[in-house]
C-alpha cells in the first residue's frame, strides 16, 4: 500500500499507482504504526548465548567410553525396576560361578534393572542402556539422578561393579555379598584339588604300593592271630 506525502486524507493507493491523483506528488510506501519491519522481526540471538550454547554442547560427557574389559557410563537414570528372588546357597554359588552374580547372603537375592540415557540436545530421546545391579539397594537413587556407572559385560547383560552419583557425590554401596571373581577362583582351586587328591589315590592304586600295603597288612594278621592261638593254647593247658 502506498500513501500521499502531501494530503491529509489518508487515503491509501494500491502498490501499482506512482503519482496521487489529486496533487501529482510521487506516492510513498505506507507502514502501519507499531507495525515491524521484516528485518527488525529477525531474532538475533546474542553473542554471549550463541557462545553458552557452544560451550554447553561441546561439555556433553561421553555416554559409553570403553576402559579395559570394563564400561564406563555418564548419563541419566530413566527406568528403575526392584525385584528379589529366593535362591538356595547351592542355586547362588551356580549363578555367581557361570552368570558373574555376587553371592549374597541370606535366602534372598535382590536386584535392579536401570536404564541410563544419555544427556543429549536437541533430540526427543538419547542412546540408552539398561545395566543390572545386583543387591539391596532400593531407594539409593531416584529417576533423573546424575550418575557414573562402571560396569562389566557378561553375555547379552550388564552387571554394574560401581555406581556414582554425581550431584551428591557419593557411592551407591549394595548390602554386604561376595564378588564373582572371589567365588570363581576358590572354586577353582577346590576342583584343582580335588582332582590332585583323586590323580594320587588312582597312582597309588596302579603303582602296585596298594598291594605291598595289603601284604604286609596280611602278614601283620597271620602274625596276630598265631600269638593269640599260642596264648590261648597256653591259657587252656593251666
Amino acid at each position: 500500500m502506498k500513501k500521499c506525502p502531501n494530503c491529509n486524507d489518508f487515503a491509501l493507493y494500491d502498490d501499482n499507482v506512482a503519482a496521487c491523483p489529486i496533487c501529482d506528488a510521487r506516492l510513498t510506501a505506507y507502514t502501519r504504526p507499531g507495525a515491524a519491519t521484516e528485518r527488525d522481526q529477525t531474532i538475533i540471538m546474542p553473542r554471549n548465548d550463541q557462545q553458552h550454547q557452544e560451550q554447553s554442547g561441546s561439555e556433553t560427557p561421553q555416554f559409553e567410553t570403553k576402559q579395559g574389559l570394563r564400561y564406563v557410563y555418564r548419563g541419566m537414570i530413566t527406568e528403575i525396576n526392584h525385584y528379589a528372588r529366593f535362591h538356595n546357597r547351592l542355586k547362588k554359588w551356580v549363578f555367581a560361578f557361570f552368570r558373574g552374580e555376587p553371592y549374597q547372603f541370606g535366602n534372598t537375592s535382590h536386584g535392579s534393572v536401570v536404564r541410563i540415557e544419555e544427556f543429549h540436545h536437541d533430540r526427543i530421546s538419547g542412546r540408552k542402556r539398561d545395566l543390572v545391579f545386583y543387591g539391596d539397594v532400593e531407594g539409593r537413587f531416584n529417576y533423573g539422578d546424575d550418575v557414573t556407572v562402571i560396569a562389566k559385560r557378561r553375555g547379552d547383560r550388564y552387571i554394574v561393579t560401581r555406581m556414582y552419583l554425581n550431584e551428591t557425590e557419593s557411592r551407591v554401596r549394595p548390602t554386604p555379598q561376595i564378588p564373582s571373581a572371589l567365588i570363581v577362583v576358590f572354586s577353582l582351586l577346590l576342583l584343582i584339588a580335588v582332582v590332585y587328591l583323586l590323580v594320587s589315590i588312582a597312582g597309588f592304586f596302579a603303582s602296585g604300593a596298594f598291594l605291598v600295603l595289603l601284604q604286609k597288612l596280611f602278614s601283620f594278621a597271620i602274625v596276630v592271630l598265631i600269638l593269640f592261638w599260642i596264648a590261648r593254647a597256653l591259657f587252656r593247658r593251666d
